[in-house]
């Protein structure tokens, strides 16, 4: 992962007229050992609050997002270096351009915490891990994606290819959002759906990094996205067995279900005459 933030440019931040500030917002979640390795009194740093809250106990301190603010845009290169010498998370990191002040952005990000989910369930809204927030973007309707990204001129993180990603947005002086924001059962689906890859990614990561290793870090994202879809055109379902076809995509090939006798084997899976267990077996029995 070091390589990757070592390769990584200067994030894609447009000239302002002067009134503007910029941010980094950091997922600790995302950084190995974030208070000992993140240094935040840096000459580029202005300032930082955290905002799950400052009164946060120790093992929590490194689990909140922390937001900075920078001097100039090219500080978000000392962001970078810093990560490139940790392990840390592509998601760690989101840049941010707001003319508000740092205590009236930290105040307007808190209240985007709260969400809602169908059946009246509240959860916390992960809008600052850059891995969750493309997909939020794109889920979100016109109206509650203007009120909810209003926070800033510019709001860029680094993408699934690990290439920086701009989202678009547009700044009011007066906030419209009013928390929490309400997914519907629809938008649920799609996040859920969206987000599946990286819980994948994570389990390869924790159970066989060899076997995950086979894959480059920046197609990993859209190889077990290809996997999913794969396995339920087969009507697979269930995370343990969509987890069973993604471990056979990666020894078998991505490919392995289009040809004989798996395209056929699969095809009873498909039809319900037989589970992908119960496939596997038949090959070595």
């Amino acid at each position: 992962m070091a390589s990757f933030w070592s390769s990584l440019s200067n994030p894609p931040i447009q000239p302002n007229s002067g009134a503007s500030r910029y941010y980094a917002l950091i997922d600790a979640a995302q950084v190995a050992r974030f208070s000992r390795t993140i240094n935040s009194k840096t000459s580029s740093t202005l300032g930082r609050v955290a905002l799950f809250g400052e009164a946060v106990a120790p093992d929590r301190y490194d689990a909140t997002p922390h937001l900075f603010e920078i001097v100039r845009p090219n500080d978000y290169a000392a962001f970078v270096r810093q990560l490139s010498k940790i392990e840390a998370i592509h998601g760690a990191i989101t840049c941010l351009v707001s003319p508000l002040e740092l205590p009236e952005l930290a105040t307007r990000l808190k209240r985007r915490l709260d969400a809602k989910l169908p059946d009246d369930v509240d959860c916390v809204n992960r809008f600052f891990d850059g891995r969750i927030a493309p997909h939020l973007h794109a889920s979100l309707n016109d109206q509650q994606r203007a009120a909810f990204f209003s926070v800033a001129e510019q709001w860029v993180v680094v993408g699934n290819d690990f290439q920086w990603q701009a989202l678009a947005c547009h700044f009011t002086d007066d906030d419209p959002f009013s928390g929490p924001l309400i997914f519907n059962a629809k938008q649920e689906t799609y996040l859920i759906n969206r987000c599946y890859p990286y819980a994948l990614i994570e389990h390869f990561e924790r159970t066989d990094p060899e076997l995950l290793d086979t894959v480059e870090p920046n197609q990993r994202y859209r190889f077990f996205q290809k996997a999913i879809e794969a396995a339920e055109s087969y009507k697979i379902e269930g995370s343990s067995d969509i987890t069973l076809f993604c471990t056979m995509s990666l020894t078998r090939g991505a490919e392995f279900h289009e040809k004989p006798p798996w395209q056929g084997k699969l095809q009873a899976v498909r039809a319900g005459t037989a589970t992908l267990q119960q496939v596997l077996k038949s090959f070595h029995d």
